[in-house]
């Protein structure tokens, strides 16, 4: 019986129809294993027919933790040619945004994003294994608009982002093109991040020493 009473609740918090599509029907997710995207109710997925998905290592949840009675929507948009491959899963909550532009690629391992963050990429974005990210982060790999030198020529291309394994991102961080979090890491809050941050630090920009040591590393546990 608490078999099926789980069950049934969990079919209380999708929606039903945009699991049946994306699993059975929708030609663009590629299944590499048994793992599944799950449409948690208020999500909004779109993804272009010349968009795919590869989804392997886990499920992709889509709105989950949605508190009861919210109208919240989490969208997820991927334009022409835009892969997503994941390699792990990850949980999306509810208020966040990931959207591909056209032919960028967002290549995953298991990540979790808290809500009200946004992820926005033209380029390439990679995540390695067991990436956290906090409330109200906004990771982006363009600047979307271009700025030209004398010669009309464009001085701000995009440029991948990389974060590396077992990496922590708190709460209202920016992460720009260009960036390299190698592994271990923790970016603290309200940071701007642009550049190569080193493996096994805190990083944050509130003052000339943007690096405080880690001594045995984090925990996704609550203290």
């Amino acid at each position: 019986m608490g078999k099926i009473r789980g069950y049934i609740d969990f079919l209380k918090k999708i929606n039903i129809r945009e699991f049946i599509y994306l699993n059975y029907v929708c030609k663009n997710i590629i299944r590499t294993d048994n793992s599944k995207i799950i449409p948690y109710k208020n999500s909004v997925i779109e993804i272009n027919p010349r968009a795919q998905i590869y989804v392997g290592g886990g499920d992709i949840e889509i709105g989950c933790d949605l508190v009861k009675k919210s109208k919240a929507e989490t969208r997820v948009r991927m334009r022409a040619n835009a892969i997503w491959s994941s390699n792990g899963g990850c949980k999306i909550s509810y208020g966040s945004t990931i959207e591909l532009l056209e032919s960028a690629l967002f290549d995953t391992g298991y990540f979790t994003m808290n809500s009200n963050s946004t992820l926005v990429s033209a380029k390439k974005i990679i995540f390695g294994q067991d990436v956290m990210i906090s409330r109200n982060v906004v990771i982006y790999d363009s600047d979307f608009h271009s700025l030209m030198n004398e010669l009309g020529e464009v001085r701000n291309r995009s440029k991948d982002v990389v974060i590396g394994d077992h990496v922590w991102i708190s709460a209202n961080v920016m992460v720009l093109k260009g960036t390299q979090i190698h592994d271990g890491s923790v970016i603290g809050a309200n940071a701007i991040v642009h550049e190569r941050v080193p493996e096994n630090v805190i990083y944050h920009t509130m003052s000339e020493n943007k690096y405080g040591e880690i001594k045995g590393g984090w925990s996704r546990e609550k203290p």
